[in-house]
């Protein structure tokens, strides 16, 4: 066996022992894997404990995301405003068709993701016995709230229907988010 074929054999042994080592850890059941189970395996938490964790976390980063939302709207229509106001009415004009153009194409986007959404549930419901599947109906029930799948009636990023209007005394352009 040459130099090379010898080097070769010894780096694939190697490359698989390395391989199934990291199989071997990850699958360990000691060896936790996610969010909250690791966290409490790692901080031996009680379940008392664990309870309390997850409602101080669930309230900051419920409050945190309406927050960052709300914010990141505002900031969009001020954007949006700005630029707007260095447009020529031509140009305005030009922008509304290419919006309303983005508008359509987007509400087809998530009626697609909507449609996979909803398939998902009903495939998911098959799979259940009586009782999960009573479960997992008030869990989708909620997931709105929870920020899982798109709104009730509407779309992702944006209501149902049609854009709302700008006010009279708005310069043309996209309408407020």
């Amino acid at each position: 066996m040459t130099k090379t074929k010898i080097i070769l054999v010894v780096c694939f042994l190697v490359t698989f022992a390395a391989g199934s080592f990291v199989g071997w850890s990850v699958s360990r059941p000691d060896h936790p894997r996610g969010g909250p189970s690791w966290l409490t395996a790692e901080l031996n938490l009680t379940p008392e404990q664990r309870d309390q964790m997850h409602a101080i976390w669930s309230e900051v980063m419920g409050a945190t995301m309406k927050q960052r939302g709300e914010q990141g709207k505002a900031l969009r229509q001020e954007r949006d405003q700005a630029v707007i106001a260095l447009l020529s009415d031509e140009q305005k004009t030009r922008y509304d068709a290419i919006y309303q153009d983005y508008l359509r194409k987007e509400g087809e986007l998530s009626d697609q993701r909507k449609q996979a959404f909803d398939e998902a549930v009903k495939r998911t419901m098959l799979i259940l016995t009586p009782e999960q599947a009573a479960r997992y109906e008030d869990l989708m029930k909620k997931q709105p709230e929870r920020g899982f799948g798109p709104p009730r009636g509407g779309h992702w990023g944006r209501p149902p229907g049609p854009p709302p209007e700008a006010p009279p005394d708005a310069p043309p352009g996209p309408p407020p988010e």
